[in-house]
């Protein structure tokens, strides 16, 4: 019998099943998933951004099938050694996991990844949950672009104290005059947690600057 050609985008749902293939339990749910992922994903040619975002969300609504945390870290994971074009779209958006160790791992892997556009980074800084604002600033950070401060800057006065501490934090890591700047006006925050960031932050600033 001829083997069945393989379905569009289909080299994400078998690269799933041999990532798993040494855990049985969590390699039979991806069999699952797979299932769900096949002709939902596109082909390494799909080019318009939209549709990534678009198809990033799909995906995402696969993976919260997962409860486990785990689990959802492990296929995740599988999905970042992908190297289709929507993967970092896809990334960008499980930045909504509720699940802090999901986002840590998030923020590093998408702080390496420089075919995603600062755009995509900036637009997630409005009418998102502060754990996503928080988790894009820290990427923004490490990124480490000077251009990044016009989009930081607008979250200095956010409602959310973790958001302004995240603001602070970033800045700091970007360093230069115009960071430095706005850390000083951020030394007058209400909260003392946005303070202390903000003085952390200047003094990386300056002992970068003399380093």
């Amino acid at each position: 019998m001829e083997p069945k050609p393989e379905a569009k985008g289909g080299r994400a749902p078998k690269f799933l099943r041999r990532s798993h293939h040494g855990e049985p339990e969590i390699f039979e749910e991806s069999l699952e998933i797979d299932s769900l992922l096949e002709g939902t994903l596109l082909s390494d040619n799909d080019s318009d951004q939209e549709e990534k975002s678009s198809i990033a969300k799909a995906v995402l609504r696969k993976i919260d099938i997962f409860r486990d945390k785990q689990k959802r870290l492990k296929l995740i994971r599988a999905i970042a050694k992908l190297k289709s074009s929507w993967v970092p779209a896809v990334l960008l958006e499980t930045l909504s996991d509720p699940c802090e160790e999901i986002r840590d791992y998030l923020v590093k892997e998408l702080a390496g990844r420089e075919e995603l556009p600062l755009e995509c980074l900036y637009q997630k800084l409005f009418k998102t949950s502060w754990y996503i604002k928080s988790s894009v600033l820290r990427i923004l950070g490490l990124r480490k672009k000077q251009e990044a401060i016009r989009s930081i800057k607008l979250m200095i006065s956010d409602p959310n104290i973790e958001v302004r501490r995240s603001t602070a934090r970033a800045l700091g890591e970007i360093g230069g005059k115009e960071a430095k700047t706005l850390l000083l006006q951020m030394r007058k925050d209400q909260s003392p947690y946005v303070k202390a960031a903000a003085e952390e932050a200047l003094r990386k600033i300056i002992d970068l600057k003399f380093t």
